[in-house]
């Protein structure tokens, strides 16, 4: 894949805008005998029937610290972005605020946190808390740009009381994200559980892309300053991402860094007033990868 379609389907695609969508949800209740230490899990499994993505999912999982576990049966990109809708909206009214590129996000739709991509034959994780409510799972990851996929969605249910029980997990890496910036530690070459936590008030995820050789950050920084400017000096062949999460949440993930060297920690999402992309108002962070 070239490196100049890749870096332009990486802002729309990784951004949550949708061209198509199915609905695509089934299986049965999860467990509720679990012991009070343990974490419920949600297993989400990702394949395609011609080209069409598919999601199969539980039609529930009790609210509290879930480990979202997706498996990429595929032979394509998957990935677990979940939402979490308030009482009286679908996920139709959902996909059209998703499309919307740029627009308000209204108080009824929360980005709530799930999987970064999963290569084919891959799994990733994530254990967060989960509040009660209506959820779809998106999957829409841009590596499939180009080759006339369409997008999947499924539907489940958080069910009891909201429960503030228990911790997450605890990781070595770390990676804060902030209005407008990313506090980050510990990361290494090759696949980091890290802590990705949000303590901002908007939504955030953080896309992790290597420098290409000779690249500086005042070049990236000015790269993203600019409309219909020089490509960032980046290797969006080798990106990383996380799901996107609401301000005051977090959740232990997975990043799969691939070299080692400067990488550049981005966030395309954008304010719930609408408006650009955060990495235009300068969400852009330089970090060492050893």
């Amino acid at each position: 894949m070239r490196d100049r379609r890749t870096y332009k389907s990486i802002i729309p695609a990784v951004g949550l805008l949708v061209a198509a969508a199915s609905l695509a949800g089934c299986g049965g209740n999860l467990g509720d005998k679990q012991a009070a230490a343990t974490l419920t899990k949600l297993p989400i499994t990702a394949t395609e029937i011609g080209k069409q993505l598919r999601l199969t999912v539980p039609k529930s999982v009790p609210a509290g610290l879930v480990t979202v576990e997706l498996t990429n049966a595929g032979k394509a990109f998957h990935e677990a972005q979940l939402i979490r809708l308030a009482p009286g909206h679908t996920p139709e009214d959902a996909l059209k605020v998703i499309a919307a590129e740029g627009s308000p996000s209204p108080g009824w739709i929360h980005v709530a946190g799930g999987t970064g991509p999963a290569p084919p034959g891959g799994r990733r994780s994530a254990t967060q808390r989960l509040r009660p409510g209506n959820y779809i799972v998106y999957d829409a990851p841009f590596q499939n740009e180009g080759s006339g996929l369409k997008f999947a969605l499924a539907s489940f249910k958080v069910e009891g009381e909201a429960n503030s029980g228990g911790e997450l997990p605890t990781a070595v890496a770390k990676i804060e994200a902030y209005e407008y910036g990313f506090r980050a530690s510990g990361l290494t070459v090759g696949k980091n559980t890290i802590e990705f936590s949000n303590t901002g008030t908007e939504p955030h995820h953080v896309i992790a892309v290597p420098y290409k050789l000779g690249a500086a950050l005042a070049e990236v920084r000015k790269a993203f300053r600019q409309t219909g400017g020089a490509e960032p000096p980046l290797d969006f062949r080798n990106v990383a991402y996380t799901a996107r999460i609401d301000g005051g949440t977090k959740q232990i993930t997975e990043l799969d860094l691939v070299k080692k060297g400067k990488y550049a920690l981005l966030c395309f999402v954008s304010d719930r007033a609408g408006g650009p992309p955060h990495v235009a108002k300068g969400m852009i962070t330089e970090v060492t990868v050893r």
